[in-house]
């Protein structure tokens, strides 16, 4: 398991560098202009239909379903099971995008009513071109879910890699072949992005045993099942686009610029999310199933308690980071000195925490086949992060909305901690209590001495923006922070620093081996 945590958190990070090289690649031969806008808003109607049928609503729903049938030997079954919701989302999909095909037109008037002519029709061409993405997403879905149940995990996390390098080719090749409209390009570069990402993804399944089959059993006990526990889910993530419109809503009220820097915050406070968060629940989440699933009911207690405490070893100190170092995050990664983003940055720092923990501990629930709990106190959660977000951004501006959303994220793991217990009785609250005790301390000792680096030794001016001038220091006061966090929890005796040894010593001799 925590080989497979460093393998999709590696992917994710290479994802994130790539990424970072597409949109300079795309900026360079764009730039701002009718293009790019059109070539922005065209995602907007196949990221929705894949997003609300699919999307990360269809994993936490297939896997404990799919490992249900595995663990009782039933793998005919299982398999018929896969290819009957395979066939049944690539036929729903299937049909949204031949609907969304038609009509076009007046969806892009709808969601772009700005545009003029010309940006209106390119979005609509484009949109049309990209409109065969969720066919090759539900595939790559079905696929990882699979691998995923089987505890592979090398193929399925470097299979994102792919979406982005399609993209690159799009904008370096396939453009020169549209004089006039080059963005047209880029667009068949996502095609073939998402085309190698199902490819791929259809090979890290090979020798488990699946043979397709045009089978629509939509009447089948485990496809309802999925199916019932999908939608829950797909509800929840569409209630977190409603909170992001809402916030960005706020933040538009308020001074110039604010909009833009929640933007970038909230991109650097999800980079430790994504790391951490959401690439070890991801991890983990098959191992935790089968632990639900299994007899012995006191390997539910234990996996949790070594995954929670596990994950806020890494989260914790994370969310210091994120506050102390906020000046040096924001100079050196977008290249300016902006106070307000970093501020923000700071008050996101606890919900690098709050949400890392909630796709843990949201994946135990889905663990236990419940995906109605976590979709209900989202909702609630969300009502109190709109209500602290509107007297907070008048007090502190764009940084407090960053205060609710931290607010109300820890506000929803103390729910749903005590929901689970009373959904399992005592699964070892106690000592993820003593963990999280211990782990902060450590974070403050770190934290303690990366502050006087900052605030004596290597203090910020305002004409440091470089990356030149800045990566060494930032580098040489995190190595201290980590070295002091190590000692720290070393007298803490906090268990979690041998396994994370383990793990990445374990992970180094596996790829020195396979090299």
């Amino acid at each position: 398991m925590g080989v497979a945590a460093v393998l999709i958190s590696l992917s994710y990070f290479l994802s994130r560098l790539l990424g970072l090289f597409r949109d300079r690649l795309l900026a360079t031969n764009f730039g701002v202009s009718a293009q790019t806008d059109a070539y922005t808003a065209a995602f907007r109607i196949p990221d929705f239909l894949f997003t609300l049928i699919v999307s990360g609503a269809f994993a936490v729903s297939f896997i404990p379903v799919f490992i249900g049938y595995l663990e009782k030997k039933k793998q005919e079954e299982a398999w018929e099971v896969a290819n009957s919701i395979l066939n049944i989302l690539l036929l729903v999909v299937g049909v949204a995008c031949v609907l969304s095909f038609i009509f076009a037109e007046p969806l892009v008037k709808l969601l772009a009513p700005g545009f003029d002519q010309y940006r209106n029709q390119l979005t609509v061409n484009i949109t049309r071109i990209l409109l065969v993405t969720p066919i090759f997403f539900v595939l790559s879905s079905v696929f990882g879910a699979i691998q995923q149940s089987f505890n592979r995990f090398l193929v399925y996390a470097m299979a994102s890699l792919f979406y982005n390098i399609g993209i690159i080719i799009g904008i370096l090749f396939f453009s020169k072949f549209f004089a006039a409209n080059a963005i047209y390009g880029v667009a068949l570069g996502v095609v073939v992005g998402t085309a190698l990402q199902a490819i791929l993804q259809l090979f890290g399944i090979i020798g488990l045993g699946f043979k397709y089959k045009p089978s629509f059993k939509w009447r089948n006990r485990g496809v309802t099942r999925i199916i019932k526990l999908m939608i829950p889910r797909s509800i929840d993530l569409t209630v977190d686009q409603i909170n992001w419109i809402i916030q960005s809503a706020i933040a538009s009220s308020l001074a110039s610029g604010s909009l833009s820097s929640y933007y970038y915050a909230n991109n650097l406070k999800n980079v430790p999310v994504g790391l951490f968060g959401a690439a070890m629940s991801t991890a983990f989440f098959p191992n935790l199933v089968r632990a639900a699933k299994s007899k012995d009911k006191s390997k539910l207690p234990a996996a949790i308690v070594r995954d929670v405490s596990l994950l806020m070893f890494l989260v914790i100190p994370s969310a210091f980071i994120a506050v102390v170092m906020r000046g040096y995050i924001v100079r050196i990664l977008f290249g300016f000195g902006d106070q307000a983003t970093a501020d923000t940055l700071g008050f996101l720092a606890g919900s690098i925490v709050a949400q890392s923990m909630l796709f843990m501990v949201a994946r135990i629930f889905y663990s236990l086949e419940d995906t109605k709990t976590p979709l209900i106190i989202s909702t609630l959660t969300i009502i109190l992060n709109v209500a602290l977000s509107i007297p907070l951004s008048r007090i502190y501006g764009v940084a407090g909305l960053g205060l609710a959303l931290s607010i109300s994220g820890l506000l929803e793991i103390i729910v749903l901690f005590v929901l689970l217990k009373r959904k399992m009785g005592d699964f070892g609250v106690r000592s993820i209590i003593v963990s999280a005790t211990k782990i902060t301390t450590a974070s403050l000792a770190m934290a303690g001495v990366m502050y006087a680096s900052v605030r004596y030794w290597f203090p910020l001016y305002k004409d440091q923006v470089g990356f030149t001038q800045l990566a060494p220091k930032f580098v040489f006061i995190c190595l201290v922070g980590i070295i002091i966090y190590y000692v720290a929890s070393k007298y803490l005796r906090i268990p979690e620093i041998v396994t994370v040894t383990k793990i990445v010593k374990r992970s180094i001799n596996k790829v020195v081996h396979r090299g």
